[in-house]
């Protein structure tokens, strides 16, 4: 069941991750360019960033806890070399 779940979780990712860039023009291929440093976790949470959804709808969808969304997002933070007084959801929607 475990495995089911995740390969359907991979599959909906590509859905969305279609209909994204449909819509958002090669946001995954710009911050590819600028930060290589970035994991597919760190793509995808850009993505939901990038539609303005808080920290529990960030968690739903990537079915993790609120407290790991706080950490990835300081995770990537690092990556993006921002300083703390940046706001990364304005950062990630101006790309």
């Amino acid at each position: 069941n475990t495995v089911n779940f995740a390969l359907n979780i991979d599959k909906d990712w590509e859905h969305f991750k279609l209909h994204f860039e449909q819509v958002h023009n090669n946001f995954f291929d710009n911050l590819k360019a600028k930060y290589p440093g970035l994991n597919s976790n760190d793509l995808k949470l850009c993505a939901l960033l990038k539609l303005n959804l808080d920290t529990k709808e960030i968690a739903t969808v990537m079915d993790i806890s609120p407290e790991s969304v706080k950490v990835a997002r300081s995770r990537l933070r690092k990556k993006l070399q921002l300083d703390p007084s940046d706001n990364l959801s304005s950062f990630i929607t101006q790309i």
